[in-house]
């Protein structure tokens, strides 16, 4: 597959009430938010999920604060530098708050990330307002589309078989990147120009059936956009609601009601 890519980053809050300046302590925020017994679960997880990528290191030390400066700042490398530039500011903060346990709000903390990616005129645009309504519409925008978590990824543009949710395997990545060309040229359905995902067309119609947890859902009529994760499809109603499901608890044809 001979595909070229260039990465934009979007900004998202998770919690948009969180302190500027220097911030907060991480752990007692996190602590607070999900509980003392969740996170000491997800430490270990999280801890060798950083070794395994090479990234040893990871704590939850450290501050964590607003982060509004800190997309007006990718936002303003975007513009200025281009993806390849903002991508390369990103990996800079990312190391700043995840393995050094510094605060994304801190004005220091920003200008150091910029001076090391090389970025120029970070003093003055976080000195102004700059950017800041450009990423609270995209942030909005990202809430109205019904995105509640991070990562999100939007890919050619996002859209129906677009987008996927979560940390997922490269081969989740590989199926989707597969069905590009077939939802650019506008092809759908069960037909044979349609890609396949987990058995079923991207774009065909399926009938919901033997879901446990949610029996409403058995009998509604729905399409398939793509996969999401390696196990599930994700699959969007007769009424615009987006669900994951097994395989298992679809089947083809539906059109007829």
């Amino acid at each position: 597959m001979n595909m070229e890519f260039s990465i934009s980053w979007r900004p998202f809050f998770l919690d948009p009430n969180l302190p500027g300046g220097e911030g907060k302590d991480k752990l007692a925020h996190y602590k607070s938010k999900f509980g003392a017994d969740r996170v000491a679960q997800m430490m270990p997880r999280m801890v060798q999920t950083f070794a395994d990528e090479g990234m040893p290191g990871y704590s939850i030390d450290g501050k964590v604060g607003n982060t509004m400066d800190s997309h007006r700042l990718l936002e303003y490398a975007l513009q200025n530098g281009g993806p390849a530039k903002q991508d390369e500011l990103v990996e800079v903060l990312f190391d700043r708050y995840f393995l050094k346990g510094r605060a994304l709000s801190s004005r220091q903390v920003l200008l150091e990330a910029a001076a090391a990616a090389e970025l120029d005129g970070a003093e003055a645009l976080l000195a102004s307002d700059e950017l800041h309504e450009e990423v609270w519409s995209q942030v909005e925008g990202a809430y109205q589309a019904g995105v509640s978590g991070v990562p999100h990824f939007k890919i050619d543009g996002g859209g129906p078989g677009r987008e996927l949710s979560g940390g997922q395997p490269p081969e989740v990545f590989l199926q989707m990147l597969q069905s590009l060309p077939t939802a650019a040229n506008g092809r759908s359905g069960s037909g044979s120009g349609s890609a396949s995902v987990l058995g079923f067309g991207v774009g065909s119609e399926v009938v919901v059936k033997g879901v446990v947890a949610k029996p409403e859902l058995n009998g509604q009529t729905a399409t398939v956009l793509g996969a999401q994760g390696a196990e599930r499809l994700q699959v969007r109603l007769a009424n615009g609601v987006e669900v994951a499901l097994k395989p298992a608890n679809l089947e083809a044809g539906g059109s007829g009601l």
